[in-house]
């Protein structure tokens, strides 16, 4: 990429080679659009990676700036039934809001994936956003056999995994990163027609101190949109 630099101030146009760039829809809002092209795409392509599809039950751990698209896709996309796990409660009344069929959080219920396993007789697929090394251990104990947990965050240390469980169940765990330029159109068309609505909310630039600090805190709900125009 090569960036065009402006006297006086901030690019305000990048120069990118046309193979690897995908057209922002007419109608779709750039703060939202902003929002799908990082967090959207990865979520969609992390439910592919967990075959969501009908009827399905789908975890996500972590309900956050991720989580909360991941639970819209898997609702409104793949029609799949949706599990939100978290330690936050505005974040899990987000996620219900957003669609999701069973809210857990994870402080009040220390073994959340004895939980889905009681609510749901075991989910076909988790998404994990969560950048907990709990989160990924619980994850694949709440599956079904023929389940696969699908790794998104990155905590900094190793995930554990039941070796009777994984083999004796058929477990499958898959690492998935973004997704490809046809993941993000379809993202964005998806984005385009309402049904999935990422949850921003625009800020000056100025604030970003502020908005790290928010982020550490977990107290944001959605994603932050930096507006370099005010």
């Amino acid at each position: 990429m090569r960036v065009t630099q402006l006297m006086g101030g901030m690019s305000e146009y990048a120069v990118v080679v046309a193979d690897y760039a995908v057209k922002v829809p007419e109608g779709l809002d750039p703060a939202q659009a902003s929002s799908v092209t990082c967090a959207g795409v990865t979520t969609y392509k992390a439910l592919k990676e967990a075959d969501a599809a009908p009827g399905k039950w789908i975890t996500i751990y972590g309900a956050g700036g991720l989580g909360n698209l991941a639970v819209q896709y898997a609702k409104k996309v793949f029609n799949a039934k949706v599990v939100a796990i978290d330690i936050n409660d505005d974040k899990l009344a987000l996620a219900k809001e957003s669609g999701a069929d069973i809210i857990i959080n994870a402080k009040d219920t220390p073994n959340g994936a004895e939980k889905i396993q009681e609510l749901t007789g075991g989910c076909h697929g988790a998404v994990v956003t969560a950048v907990s090394k709990i989160a990924f251990n619980q994850a694949v104990e709440s599956l079904r056999a023929g389940g696969t947990v699908v790794a998104v965050g990155l905590p900094s240390e190793y995930m554990e995994l039941s070796i009777v469980k994984t083999v004796l169940d058929g477990i499958k765990v898959v690492g998935s990163l973004v997704g490809t330029r046809k993941d993000l159109a379809e993202a964005f068309d998806f984005a385009t027609q309402g049904l999935v609505v990422p949850v921003v909310q625009k800020r000056p630039v100025q604030d970003a101190p502020e908005i790290f600090e928010e982020m550490e805190a977990g107290k944001i709900n959605g994603r932050m949109v930096l507006d370099f125009t005010e």
